[in-house]
């Protein structure tokens, strides 16, 4: 398992750390990949006397830290560079969000030579969508963040679904009732048949932040985790697996291994399995360090996105999980689980808490959807 945490951070414009500082952290962290997600706009677009967005123009170029990165990457650590695209209804008026577009690299450098501009003003005009298609263009793989906040003009404004991530689990109030909706939203693609990417993002502005995170909007490097399936920490080989949303997202206390078995094959999370058999075996292991939380193994079934209504009015979908099996769990106890379940099937298993989510709530962790497809 590796990990990799995109993360918010630079010495630029959104972040009081350098990329060495954040690379030191992450080393003592264990992570094996941070990518440096500054926001749009980096090299001082509101570096003007007024510091109004209309005055301010856009001069990038975007990714600003990448010599920085190189530098900063090596002994177990690879450090990449993407961009949090950033348009805005207003800096008075918060009432209308559009949304923040994180934009992280693929394998290869597709973001090598791109040093043009990131169109997200003037004020008010650019939808969220229009970051989607930006990053796509140049290369990236395009993550809506923090899709739903109590801060309005951070939220998404889903004027497109041509997304291929979600970050469920943003970590700027821990795991809070907003990535429960970016969790629900995820359920509801998935029940759709699309096949969104699960993603979770520190959003950190600070390396001296301790984990986990003290406080409310006090982020720490690393909170929540994203881990991928990778064979080895080279940078291309992480993020080909994040890409192919093989993935498991949560607290990095927290730990989940999932795998799908039948009598000769076995697939874990983001992956398919193609078999002639009428039931597979589901093994799991979880362990969290809290209590009150739940493993929970549901199986995504269409009817269960209850409404949708993102694309109308811009609120958080209801999802209703099917649950196939749910266990409650010790604080700090390792727990296995298997079970028999039908084919075909897609299947979600996470670790939940057995109460409505709040702020700075801990232990959460999720797998990313395993297909089980069955053939003659």
């Amino acid at each position: 398992v590796i990990q990799a945490a995109p993360a918010q951070a630079t010495c630029y414009t959104s972040s009081s750390s350098t990329v060495d500082e954040q690379a030191e952290v992450a080393r003592r962290r264990g992570l094996s990949l941070v990518v440096i997600t500054d926001h749009s706009n980096s090299a001082g677009s509101m570096d003007c006397e007024t510091l109004d967005v209309e005055d301010c123009p856009n001069q990038g170029p975007e990714f600003p830290a990448r010599e920085e990165a190189a530098a900063a990457s090596g002994s177990g650590l690879q450090v990449a560079v993407g961009v949090e695209i950033s348009p805005v209804e207003s800096l008075e008026t918060t009432s209308v969000p559009t949304g923040h577009v994180g934009c992280i690299p693929r394998p290869g450098d597709p973001f090598a030579g791109v040093d043009l501009a990131i169109t997200d003003r003037p004020t008010g005009s650019v939808p969220g969508g229009l970051g989607v298609e930006w990053c796509q263009a140049a290369g990236g793989l395009a993550v809506v963040n923090h899709p739903f906040s109590i801060a309005g003009w951070i939220a998404y404004d889903w004027s497109s679904d041509a997304y291929d991530a979600l970050e469920v689990f943003n970590g700027g109030g821990r795991f809070d009732a907003n990535d429960a909706q970016g969790v629900d939203a995820w359920l509801c693609d998935l029940a759709s048949g699309r096949e969104t990417i699960a993603v979770g993002g520190s959003d950190t502005h600070r390396a001296s932040t301790e984990t986990p995170p003290p406080e409310l909007l006090d982020q720490a490097l690393g909170f929540p985790t994203t881990w991928v399936w990778a064979a080895s920490d080279d940078r291309d080989v992480i993020l080909a697996a994040l890409e192919a949303g093989q993935v498991v997202v949560g607290d990095p206390r927290s730990s989940l291994d999932v795998v799908v078995r039948d009598l000769e094959e076995a697939a874990g999370p983001g992956e398919t399995l193609r078999t002639g058999e009428d039931w597979v075996e589901v093994e799991i292991d979880v362990q969290v360090p809290v209590s009150q939380m739940l493993l929970q193994v549901i199986e995504v079934r269409e009817e269960d996105c209850v409404t949708d209504p993102r694309w109308t009015s811009g609120k958080a979908p209801e999802y209703t999980p099917s649950l196939l099996d749910e266990v409650a769990l010790e604080a700090g106890e390792p727990t296995s689980v298997a079970l028999s379940v039908s084919t075909p099937t897609t299947l979600v298993v996470r670790a939940w808490p057995s109460g409505a989510p709040g702020l700075l709530g801990d232990g959460v962790i999720l797998a990313g959807a395993i297909q089980v497809v069955a053939e003659e």
